[in-house]
């Protein structure tokens, strides 16, 4: 059986469409159809075609190369991760090609992976990438080897990442609190995606396992941003929680800044521990005491996750206490 090859001609000729219309509908340029760009686009990822951006470095013999798409900046976490990805890369004799793909934006993550596997790199590191199936299936057509860095999914084994246990963290940071006799205590500014929801569940174990009321007004949440941890704070003002679990350093730093302009003494009236680790917990008064993130580490790994084609690997995490908590007496 004569196998068509991965031409743009070939694509044009399947489609019955121009080789313009196809190079239109692969740059994902706006001036044609919805449903003739997609059934284009169809073709060519059956075809298994992605154009060689590569050529040159083929010729050169510079193919050591892994591409990084970053989906997310609300936070800084992300530069850590770089910079252990570029250190080990470094080491390893890789060349790394970055990509921005947005923040949460399919449309724009599914053209980035296009962009990234022209490239014809070694692998794919994905930061807290939220792929869907449309992504999945163009790399699993591609062949392309992939690891999903900072974010999981328990439900898809075969999506290989490198993380830290978000469950582990929101129990971790929610028994700091209990043991320092807090017993309402809130959750702040956690997405309603995977993360989220994992730091949501150990959050509920913690409370669980100590006998303590899981209030749903005392659960908010936001998108991890300095802003939204400003707005949030609103949301407590009643006094009904005494200490939160904050879903990012951002958001810690945010519900700080409010409760100050409000006129709040803190930790006095409202401790918080934070999650992450960034520089951001040493910039607060008082300082953010958190659950840290190995995120240069989690870089690290993630090259030789990808290279030496490791299973998933779970990140430890380290409590660092600073100022942002006021124990209070045990209630008998």
């Amino acid at each position: 059986m004569k196998v068509t090859k991965p031409t743009i001609k070939n694509i044009a000729r399947a489609a019955g469409v121009s080789t313009a219309t196809v190079s239109r509908a692969l740059a994902y340029k706006n001036n044609l159809k919805p449903a003739t760009a997609k059934r284009i686009r169809q073709i060519a990822q059956e075809m298994g075609y992605h154009k060689n951006v590569a050529a040159s470095q083929l010729a050169s013999n510079m193919t050591n190369t892994i591409a990084v798409i970053i989906n997310y900046t609300q936070t800084d976490f992300w530069i850590g991760i770089l910079n252990g990805i570029l250190h080990r890369a470094r080491e390893l004799n890789h060349q790394v090609i970055t990509f921005y793909a947005g923040d949460n934006d399919s449309r724009r993550l599914t053209q980035t992976v296009n962009e990234a596997l022209e490239h014809q790199a070694n692998g794919i590191l994905m930061i807290s990438g939220k792929m869907e199936q449309e992504q999945v299936e163009i790399l699993s057509t591609a062949h392309m080897p992939y690891r999903l860095i900072s974010i999981y999914n328990p439900e898809h084994p075969e999506h290989r990442y490198v993380s830290s246990n978000n469950v582990e963290i929101g129990e971790q940071a929610t028994n700091y609190l209990i043991k320092r006799g807090h017993r309402r205590i809130g959750l702040v500014g956690i997405d309603h995606y995977l993360t989220g929801q994992q730091r949501l569940f150990g959050y509920q174990r913690a409370m669980t396992a100590a006998g303590l009321p899981i209030n749903p007004h005392w659960i908010h949440y936001g998108d991890y941003s300095y802003q939204d941890g400003k707005k949030l704070f609103s949301a407590i003002q009643d006094g009904s929680v005494t200490a939160v679990v904050a879903g990012s350093d951002m958001i810690g730093a945010g519900l700080l800044k409010a409760a100050t302009q409000a006129g709040w003494r803190l930790p006095e009236q409202l401790s918080i521990i934070s999650i992450d680790g960034s520089d951001t917990c040493e910039l607060t008064t008082p300082e953010l005491t958190t659950v840290s993130q190995d995120f240069y580490q989690m870089g690290i790994t993630s090259v030789d996750n990808l290279l030496q084609d490791q299973p998933s690997t779970f990140i430890p995490t380290t409590l660092i206490e600073r100022d942002s908590v006021q124990p209070l007496p045990t209630e008998k």
